[in-house]
């Protein structure tokens, strides 16, 4: 950085105003407080944590846009603008809009409907409604209950449509969403469940930071698939293709795992349409099966499925040429058949067929192999991460953590951020400022320890911490404090312990690497390496060392 030669107070703003520097760009730079950088730094940090806050809820496509005026809500989904007094939540919005777009004369005809032949999305709605009314507790200024699986149903169709309106292009919004509306109000039970699951597709896409387009079906002379997924991140473009089981109200009761879900038929399906990009096939199985542990979820249906992927992709195509290779994931949105329940939650698997090294059944033994898997396939792996990360419906218009957004602020303490100054006791009991450096939340004793730095000392004092403040740190650790924050890494095996260490070391100059590889029997094979294989093979021996220390042990 060039050093700049002092300008006096008096001379001319060499910004070309004609001023003198005292009374031009001099003034701003004599305005600014001793600790302008830190205050700019904390700053900066803060909207980072508040960011990143966010795009947990939220994920990583177009976040929510919404601002109050005048104690009215109002909302942005694409071009429209929706507004009410009433919203507190997001979930207050969501109803509605999604009930307008059905049409209210169309929704108030099925409810008057006898129960048993309304229309889904109105049975979903009407038994979230009673289950509300039922369980719902006062909550500062809004009702909060457990969710069923009748309130997830409804709310999750109502934020995919949300999502698929708010990401489109506005100039075909008018003729996407009817395309959705029409077939969800189908009374045909194929078209609906098609559509409903559809809509799941592509809100995974665009809350995992993909754009997507919609292929004209009006076209007959060719097959289509459901749209084109581009990864903002790297321009790749996928052919997604979207599958779903039609479950007959017949299967109650124990049934062959293999015979009901039909994964190999309807990959089958899939990967016989016409795709002119990567393929992703996406399957619903719409089974009724609710997992305690993830060992008796991989021995459930997922382990049917993976089986029926590995089996297609060994046969060959109808006409008897050689089959595409396909991303596959499959999925099953378990409490759309346990409306009853609270959180049945839902559960995916996904696999290559003919792609060898994508799946949970691919084995590594090499760091590098891992990495070099992880590159080739950065996309599906970025998806997969945000369907497991997104799977809640946002409550808050703005990422505020929903613990603490609704509660009336007199009842809660002050928020702990760190950089923020406080009054604090020192050693004698006296009141004294201190500025917050670092906390540590222990949950079992529901409070903080908190250090901070006074004029003249370090202080570590301990607060008690509200059951809604330990909710609210449990669902943001990481950005609970104001800034984000390193999160401790449980892993549980070398090979993620190597890769926690390769996160850590891959850019430790190469010098520093071989100093600390020094005494490696095979040192003069590890100087020929690049410095990327270098630290892949310090990382792999470091957790390998780890380990068996830790078995020995």
């Amino acid at each position: 950085m060039p050093i700049m030669a002092k300008i006096g107070r008096n001379a001319r703003c060499p910004c070309g105003s004609g001023k003198k520097y005292k009374r031009c760009h001099g003034g701003y730079a004599a305005a600014l407080p001793p600790d302008f950088d830190e205050q700019l730094s904390r700053a900066m940090r803060r909207s980072e944590a508040e960011r990143v806050q966010r795009e947990k809820q939220q994920g990583v496509g177009k976040p929510i846009i919404s601002t109050e005026v005048a104690g009215t809500r109002v909302v942005a989904v694409g071009n429209m603008i929706y507004s009410s007094k009433r919203w507190k939540t997001f979930h207050d919005f969501l109803r509605p809009y999604l009930i307008d777009l059905l049409g209210a004369d169309w929704f108030k005809a099925e409810q008057a409907k006898p129960l048993n032949q309304r229309h889904p999305i109105v049975r979903w709605y009407d038994q979230a409604i009673a289950d509300a009314r039922q369980n719902s507790i006062k909550v500062g200024e809004v009702y909060s209950s457990p969710m069923t699986g009748a309130q997830r149903a409804f709310l999750n169709l109502a934020y995919n449509v949300y999502l698929i309106a708010h990401h489109a292009d506005p100039k075909q919004v008018k003729q996407l969403l009817p395309t959705f509306i029409d077939r969800l109000k189908s009374e045909r039970a194929d078209d609906f469940i098609g559509k409903l699951f559809e809509t799941y597709a592509a809100a995974a896409f665009l809350k995992a930071g993909f754009q997507l387009s919609y292929e004209d079906e009006s076209d007959k002379s060719s097959s289509h698939v459901e749209f084109v997924a581009i990864y903002a991140k790297t321009g790749k473009k996928f052919s997604v293709e979207v599958k779903s089981r039609n479950r007959a109200a017949t299967e109650d009761g124990p049934v062959d795992d293999i015979k009901r879900l039909r994964v190999a038929s309807k990959l089958n399906r899939a990967l016989a349409k016409k795709a002119v990009h990567t393929r992703i096939v996406m399957i619903e199985v719409n089974v009724p099966d609710v997992f305690k542990s993830e060992e008796e979820a991989y021995n459930g249906w997922p382990k049917a499925a993976l089986a029926q992927i590995r089996q297609a992709e060994t046969m060959p195509a109808p006409d008897g040429s050689e089959k595409p290779s396909a991303y596959v994931i499959v999925t099953n949105h378990a409490f759309h058949n346990n409306l009853d329940a609270v959180d049945a939650g839902s559960q995916l698997i996904s696999a290559g067929c003919k792609i060898p090294d994508f799946g949970p059944d691919v084995a590594f033994n090499r760091l590098k192999a891992v990495l070099e898997s992880e590159q080739r396939h950065q996309e599906i792996f970025a998806l997969i991460d945000s369907m497991r990360a997104h799977y809640e419906i946002p409550s808050t218009f703005n990422g505020e953590n929903p613990e603490l957004a609704f509660r009336d602020k007199a009842e809660l303490p002050p928020p702990l951020q760190l950089g923020k100054w406080y009054a604090i006791p020192d050693a004698t009991g006296q009141e004294v400022a201190g500025r917050l450096v670092d906390a540590l939340v222990d949950e079992h004793k529901k409070s903080v320890t908190g250090i901070y730095q006074t004029t003249t000392d370090s202080l570590m004092i301990s607060t008690p911490l509200t059951d809604a403040e330990i909710a609210a740190w449990k669902r943001h650790p990481d950005t609970f404090f104001g800034e984000v924050r390193e999160k401790s890494t449980n892993a549980k095996n070398w090979l993620e312990l190597a890769k926690f260490f390769y996160q850590t070391y891959r850019h430790t100059p190469r010098e520093k690497l071989l100093d600390w590889m020094k005494e490696a029997a095979d040192i003069d094979q590890l100087t020929k390496l690049s410095h990327d294989d270098l630290a892949i093979t310090f990382c792999e021996r470091s957790a390998l060392a780890a380990t068996t220390d830790k078995k020995a042990a």
